[in-house]
């Protein structure tokens, strides 16, 4: 009692359970001698089915009872995706780091937003250990015990970890909130800090994505239209600054909209990053109030509008900027002021011939 107590109390964030308390599929259910003489019964072991139990090693042990505190993050009891503590964050409903427990390949493809990669597998070690599950199971958990192990002592002594504080908060994802969340989120509670665990991984988040995601269909959008140059950004930023609501979808996709505007330096995000970060902005508005967004095409640079958002934005009304010239020329050499340095006027050149195809011989 007294330890559950003490866990309790050390909740990293409202509305997270334990997984010792679980009813279903994780409860902390152990069992002791089935009668009181002392002759050993069967054991419950933690975080595993209520129906499913294993023998002890030895007739008369019980299970021990847990040393550290895992607590699940739930996103359907919750109503939202984690998200990472602000700077300001003075109600304390952030995390102070979130880990992607999955392979690199996993979190280059999605991930939720704000995580880092914190890899137990690597790509190949991944596959190395599920082809081997395969066909026998029980080597396949003693390799990739091996491999884990070796991956959470590199973790521990990153700067990601060695600069937290005892009392941080720190939320585990992998792919469906099973071993490899589990397993770097043990140690994590055993060193000290107040851990949770994703319920149902990355596959329960790109679900809520999808909630997020429909949603779009019933927000009322006020369209900002005009051409390249005439401040539609910033129109939209006075707008937010003043306390209106807006999605700026050129952020999202990584991409200024225009030839220009893709980034020298980075790539855009993959298709499912950019619906995440649509879908995390969607879940902030209030369907009851206005949203304005920048008049866009169905793509954004290479990625594509959720067809939510696109059939939407069509039927709303719009607002369009009209400027004078020499505004415009300010507003696009403030924009993309790098393009005028003299390494970047190859790069220059080249977007400026799609121009030119795309508007003739006159164009």
């Amino acid at each position: 009692l007294r330890h559950m107590a003490s866990a309790l109390q050390a909740a990293p964030t409202s509305g997270c359970e334990p997984i010792s308390q679980q009813k279903n599929g994780g409860g902390a259910e152990a069992s002791g001698p089935k009668d009181s003489g002392g002759q050993g019964g069967d054991v419950k072991t933690r975080r595993s089915s209520p129906k499913k139990k294993y023998e002890p090693p030895f007739p008369g042990m019980n299970l021990s009872p847990a040393r550290e505190s895992i607590w699940l993050y739930d996103m359907e009891k919750m109503g939202k995706v984690p998200k990472l503590a602000a700077k300001d964050d003075m109600e304390g409903i952030g995390w102070d780091l979130i880990l992607d427990a999955r392979s690199p390949a996993e979190y280059k493809d999605d991930h939720v937003p704000g995580a880092i990669s914190t890899p137990v597998l690597d790509n190949s070690e991944r596959a190395v250990v599920g082809t081997k599950y395969k066909t026998d199971r029980f080597t396949a958990r003693r390799i990739g015990a091996a491999l884990i192990s070796e991956s959470i002592a590199k973790i521990l002594r990153s700067p990601v970890i060695s600069q937290l504080k005892s009392n941080s908060r720190v939320l585990v994802i992998c792919w469906r909130g099973g071993e490899r969340s589990h397993s770097l989120a043990t140690i994590l509670a055993r060193v000290g800090f107040k851990v949770g665990v994703l319920k149902g991984g990355y596959q329960a988040y790109r679900r809520r994505v999808r909630v997020y995601l429909e949603k779009m269909k019933s927000l009322k959008y006020i369209v900002i239209s005009g051409p390249t140059g005439s401040g539609k950004t910033n129109f939209l930023k006075a707008i937010e600054r003043q306390g209106g609501q807006m999605i700026d979808i050129e952020a999202c996709a990584g991409h200024k909209g225009s030839i220009l505007g893709d980034s020298l330096t980075t790539p855009q995000p993959t298709q499912k990053i950019f619906e995440g970060l649509l879908a995390a902005k969607a879940e902030e508005m209030d369907i009851k109030r206005p949203v304005f967004i920048e008049d866009e095409g169905s793509r954004v640079g290479i990625r594509h509008l959720p067809i939510e958002l696109w059939n939407t934005k069509k039927l709303a009304p719009r607002c369009r900027l009209i400027v004078p010239v020499d505004f415009r020329v300010r507003c696009i050499r403030d924009d993309y002021k790098y393009f005028e340095q003299k390494e970047h006027m190859d790069a220059l050149c080249t977007r400026l011939k799609g121009l030119h195809r795309r508007g003739g011989e006159e164009g």
